[in-house]
């Protein structure tokens, strides 16, 4: 797939096959995160954390179920049935707070390369705060002493990616 063709079929998809993406998928995925740009210093401190473990992935889904934006009784999977989540975290945030920067270009990164593979995948934000403050969970993810920034969940899509059309971003020029 080239280059245009793979950022018309980018997109969030919020329904995965219960099947697990394959080791050589997952490889693919974490070696494209290993590819992003990260501001100067903090590779190190940089870390993803890869839940594929259904049990984990239940207790997670569990302590961070959301309320419907559109009907407050109703409640989601806030990992829409996703066998895998990665985990973007870092040992500490500095004052600019570029660290959120550098997890969504990590998180881009394997996106790209999951959409080049013909599997979903979502960019997972709101429902972190809720796992940010469950030290219990935190500690079974070994994440105690990290910073949990973002997430991203993939899977198998129940319908196959396509290239869609989408409405313009507004450009002004100076």
């Amino acid at each position: 797939m080239d280059l245009e063709e793979l950022f018309s079929y980018r997109r969030s998809t919020r329904k995965d096959e219960k099947q697990q993406i394959t080791e050589e998928q997952l490889h693919k995925i974490l070696e494209a995160a290993q590819n992003a740009p990260l501001a100067a210093g903090n590779r190190p401190k940089a870390r993803l954390t890869v839940v594929q473990n259904e049990e984990m992935l239940n207790e997670i889904r569990e302590c961070c179920k959301m309320e419907s934006r559109k009907n407050p009784e109703v409640t989601f999977d806030p990992l829409y049935g996703a066998p895998t989540l990665i985990l973007v975290s870092e040992s500490s945030l500095s004052e600019d707070r570029i660290e959120l920067c550098d997890a969504a270009c990590i998180i881009e990164n394997m996106m790209l390369e999951a959409t080049n593979l013909g599997l979903g995948c979502c960019y997972i934000w709101g429902c972190l705060s809720k796992l940010r403050a469950n030290s219990v969970l935190l500690k079974k993810l070994h994440l105690e002493e990290q910073v949990v920034l973002s997430g991203f969940i993939c899977g198998i899509p129940v319908k196959p990616l396509y290239a869609k059309k989408r409405e313009p971003i507004t450009i002004v020029r100076l």
